[in-house]
């Protein structure tokens, strides 16, 4: 392709001379990871296109590499939230490696099998279609891109939010090792390992193996323990087969097994029964439970990590995954293949009321299977055309089991089996108006059907079933205005896809379905590079309107109902949220580089309708449009610097700061009590800044292989306070906390 040559090429000359300074040239094998680490900085295959410039893609995207990861301690995926604009992600307990992803203002944290995510996790193009597992671990990372805004046209449903797109490392045919060991406070002990070994030429097997442990930072004074531990075994490998420079077939397959315990912190305050009941003297109703008046009312920062619970409770996880990716190459057209199967068990024990006393318990045991077959052919169709056509297939088994444990040992146990088939076809294309202009349209079409069973200990037993059709169409134009500058503007539609209420407990609520929400995107953006190629600077700004968005709610129940009230899920809101993103790179002196990020929102209900009375009409006190979206800070701001200094002709010292601030945001949707229109102040996340630091030493073994030694801290402000809450239908609340200061060493080597 003519278009943008001239610009790709400055930004890989600019990459190289700002990557140039950052390794010691006695050092070959930091050289290479340098090197490595350059490319993975400047190349970006979110758009299915195969390898392309950062700069030259009309999308807003950050490149992380796993240098910058590294360089902070990272433990999952959920540190990428510092590094990109507009991004908030939150670890959900309630689900063994389970988040709540947000990328610009547009989230969703259950981890309820039936309901659908919002923004996508892909690792080597395969899409996670649960919460659940998405956080995982960062040691064999090649590169992670963080597409923000809807990227339903390529990635299909359930991308409203946009994509976290990773990719591992492949096979490099050659031998090597790469191992690592991370000491850390709170008990944290982590062991990582990547194996190489092929021919050199047509054959290479990668093996690789992942082991965390990490007592928690909570105190349980009820048992007298610590509490919130969890543990993290990954293994796997991966078969490249390459017999001609046009054709390769890769192999993998890995196991998972999640551990722990999932902690929660009382929260809970007068207006919950549970604290009227216990907290005062003479309780009422008479009850032999103990009183807690100590665990009601509690301080919302350093309060939260003495935590009350009678019993830990306990994760159980594990999951099978294979995939088999096939890529053939033929003139300018690479046709790719990619099946994968993800099997997965869990059983998941919690004490959700977060006191000492047996208020409400749950023991959940889930099963979740998924098949994806993805076809695509994309590169340069002619001259002037380039792009990419595909066909997709999703298909998902869930099946769950809950029973719940209420005051005095009554119990209440109820199951879902649950069926999605989906299928799409899509196309996104780009057509050279002219050497500088370029019009790109894609559009994706989707068929989803789903079956559900759902039955209750009530003598619920009923079945639903519905399917949904959409098209996600993307346009946007590009110019050249300089061979250092592209300008574009784009619109984008994502959906997600409808449902079922996965925690029925009438049959209206079972019988009844909440359809597709959707969320258009319009945006500008430029791209530039500066300083003769030693610095780059982003920046987009978009405006998104988001229809028929699924909120949770809480309704009375019919009359004759075992309960009062439930929570259902239903197109019960609109919204508005606008924005403004900016990534920086630059190279001030050599050695000295600057990375940074900001991003600022303005996320608001046009309308928010919950149907109290079930009287189909909006009456006072039912307008819940006042209330705060979730996970919507107003300003998101990082900057980093990194700077290696050479210590002898085989040595070098890397230093690195990262300060990161978030402001506050709300967790919940619940309202505050007594003010329908408000949300929980609960629920609000303080603003935070965080300071994180790391040096690295790292110093030849030998002509071929390195070995380093790093401290790092993050957190190092010690910041505490609320992470997310949940106030659970008047009866208690509880939260999780933000982490406290946590610091270590990591010693490794490669060769």
């Amino acid at each position: 392709m003519k278009h943008g040559s001239n610009r790709i090429r400055a930004a890989l000359a600019a990459t190289t001379i700002l990557t140039s300074g950052l390794a010691m040239p006695q050092i070959a094998a930091a050289q290479d990871a340098d090197e490595a680490e350059q490319s993975a900085e400047i190349v970006v295959t979110g758009r299915l296109r195969g390898n392309e410039s950062v700069q030259d893609v009309p999308l807003a995207v950050t490149v992380v590499s796993p240098e910058q990861l590294g360089a902070q301690g990272a433990l999952t995926i959920e540190d990428i939230e510092t590094l990109a604009p507009n991004v908030v992600i939150d670890p959900v307990g309630a689900g063994p490696g389970g988040g709540a992803i947000s990328i610009r203002g547009v989230s969703f944290q259950d981890i309820e099998k039936s309901f659908e995510p919002t923004v996508g996790v892909v690792i080597d193009g395969v899409f996670i279609g649960t919460n659940t597992g998405q956080l995982t671990n960062a040691f064999d990372f090649e590169q992670v891109e963080v597409l923000r805004g809807p990227q339903g046209t390529l990635f299909g449903r359930n991308t409203i939010g946009g994509v976290i797109n990773i990719r591992r490392s492949r096979p490099t045919k050659e031998m090597g090792l790469k191992a690592e060991v991370t000491i850390g406070n709170y008990g944290r002990q982590e062991y990582n390992a990547v194996l190489n070994f092929g021919d050199s030429d047509v054959f290479g097997v990668k093996l690789w193996g992942y082991d965390r442990e990490f007592d928690g930072y909570y105190d349980n004074v009820t048992l007298g323990v610590d509490a919130g531990a969890n543990s993290n075994t990954n293994v796997g490998g991966t078969i490249l087969y390459e017999p001609s420079a046009n054709f390769e077939i890769l192999l993998t397959a890995e196991h998972t097994k999640l551990g722990g315990d999932p902690p929660v912190a009382s929260v809970s305050n007068g207006t919950d029964l549970i604290c009227v009941l216990f907290a005062n003297p003479n309780p009422m109703p008479p009850a032999t439970f103990n009183l807690i008046p100590d665990q009601c009312n509690r301080d919302l920062e350093d309060d939260l990590y003495t935590v009350f619970s009678n019993f830990l409770g306990n994760i159980q996880y594990s999951e099978e995954a294979y995939s088999a990716q096939i890529n053939y190459s033929f003139g300018d057209l690479t046709l790719t293949s990619i099946t994968a199967l993800r099997d997965s068990n869990e059983r998941q024990t919690q004490d959700f009321d977060a006191t000492s006393i047996p208020f409400f318990q749950t023991d959940r045991t889930q099963f979740y299977k998924q098949l994806t077959q993805e076809l695509r052919l994309a590169g340069d169709f002619t001259e002037s055309i380039s792009g990419v056509l595909g066909f997709y297939y999703f298909d998902n088994e869930y099946q769950l089991d809950s029973t719940t444990i209420l005051p005095g040992g009554a119990q209440s146990s109820n199951g879902t089996d649950h069926n999605t088939k989906s299928y799409a076809f899509f196309g996104d294309f780009d057509f050279d108006l002219s050497d500088r202009l370029r019009l790109s349209i894609g559009g994706r079409y989707s068929i989803d059907k789903k079956n559900y069973r759902r039955f209750v200990v009530n003598g619920i037993d009923l079945t639903n079933d519905d399917s949904w059709k959409e098209f996600t169409p993307r346009i946007s134009l590009d110019y050249d205005v300089s061979d250092d500058l592209l300008v574009y503007a784009s619109f984008a539609r994502g959906y997600r896809s409808g449902g079922f209420n996965g925690r029925a407990i009438t049959s209206t609520a079972v019988e009844a379905t909440f359809d597709p929400e959707i969320v258009d995107s319009f945006e500008l953006g430029a791209k530039s590079t500066f300083l003769g190629g030693a610095g780059t600077f982003n920046v987009a700004a978009f405006y998104t309107k988001y229809d028929d968005k699924q909120e949770e709610v809480v309704q009375a129940t019919p009359p004759g109902s075992p309960n009062p009230q439930e929570t259902v899920t239903q197109n019960a809101a609109s919204a508005t949220i606008m924005g403004l993103e900016a990534d920086l790179r630059v190279e001030l002196f050599e050695n000295f580089t600057v990375t940074g990020s900001a991003g600022w929102l303005d996320a608001e209900y046009d309308d928010y309708f919950v149907d109290l009375n079930l009287n189909g009409s909006l009456d006072p006190g039912e307008d819940a449009s006042t209330r705060e979206m979730r996970r919507t800070p107003d300003f998101t701001f990082s900057v980093a610097a990194d700077y290696k200094v050479p210590v002898s002709n085989s040595s070098e010292l890397a230093l690195n700061a990262r300060v990161a601030s978030t402001s506050s945001y709300q967790t919940t949707i619940v309202p505050a009590p007594g003010d329908f229109g408000t949300s929980d102040p609960r629920g609000i996340r303080p603003a935070t800044t965080d300071v994180s630091a790391a040096a690295t030493l790292r110093f030849d073994l030998g002509t071929t292989s390195t070995a380093y030694i790093r401290v790092f801290g993050r957190n190092l402000l010690d910041e505490r306070g609320i992470g997310s809450t949940l106030p659970v239908a008047g009866l208690f609340t509880f939260a999780g906390a933000i982490a406290p200061r946590q610091y270590g060493v990591a010693a490794g080597f490669e060769f």
